[in-house]
């Protein structure tokens, strides 16, 4: 009997739907307080679980990246059920007003949680109180801090690359490479982040490198993304030239799949 690969693939994602649901429930058995404020049906399954594992997590272990993960779990949980109080229920009224109370007290249970990391250095916190609150002082320490082992993460480094970029090029390039350089194996670069670092080098005048890296977003990219008319408006390379920038580009290309690229500068 032959088994369509698609339905093998749907039960493993199912098969682990039920054991996520199922961890979640056996919390809410064993600790009943993570879950009491929460509503009861159907509705924003995934971020009510993904909630109920921050504070489970949050309780076993003290810190600002417990805490900032908590936030994070409450935003998602309080952004899936904000629309849902605009939806008008026929037959059970109170599931409505269940959804309102829970939307009340997770509100405060987040701004509980900012208070208490108000003065935090941690650098999501940081880029937290800038992103939601324009709070201009945790942005300044969050650029300040740029070589802080705990700025040593992809996102981190892209979020530096776009608060520099129209003042400082130089950490915007640096920023660029390092995010790059620390992202894992078979971890597509996010299409903005090379697409900023082709605008760079262009306004630079570089246009060896931009050339190179719009040969990587095609490579790795939607081609439709990419704008070779616009390229070809600042500079053309003939075929040798072409021929060698594209072994360059193919070189960053492996370098990016397998997880160990390294900025060299020109050598690359």
């Amino acid at each position: 009997m032959s088994i369509n690969p698609p339905l093998l693939l749907l039960a493993g994602a199912l098969l682990l739907t039920g054991c996520d649901r199922d961890r979640t429930s056996g919390l809410c058995t064993r600790f009943p307080q993570f879950c009491a404020d929460l509503h009861g049906d159907s509705w924003c399954n995934a971020e009510r679980d993904a909630l109920v594992q921050a504070r489970y997590e949050r309780a076993g272990a003290a810190g600002d990246a417990g805490r900032y993960r908590l936030m994070s779990s409450l935003e998602d949980y309080r952004q899936c059920l904000d629309p849902l109080l605009d939806i008008e229920y026929t037959k059970r009224h109170e599931r409505k007003n269940d959804k309102v109370e829970t939307l009340v007290d997770i509100t405060e249970e987040l701004e509980r949680l900012e208070a208490q990391t108000a003065d935090s250095d941690y650098p999501y916190l940081q880029l937290w109180r800038w992103q939601r609150h324009g709070d201009r002082a945790a942005r300044n320490a969050f650029i300040a801090q740029a070589e802080r082992p705990a700025m040593q993460q992809a996102d981190l480094q892209l979020a530096l690359a776009r608060l520099v970029r129209h003042r400082d090029p130089e950490a915007t390039e640096q920023a660029l490479h390092r995010a790059l350089a620390l992202l894992p194996a078979g971890k597509q670069p996010p299409a903005d982040l090379m697409g900023t670092l082709v605008e760079l080098y262009v306004s630079q005048q570089r246009y060896q490198e931009a050339w190179i890296w719009t040969t990587i977003m095609k490579e790795l990219k939607d081609s439709q993304q990419v704008d070779w008319g616009q390229m070809a408006s600042h500079v053309r390379f003939d075929e040798d030239q072409q021929a060698r920038l594209r072994q360059q580009a193919d070189a960053i290309v492996r370098q990016l799949q397998q997880g160990r690229y390294q900025h060299g500068g020109a050598a690359y």
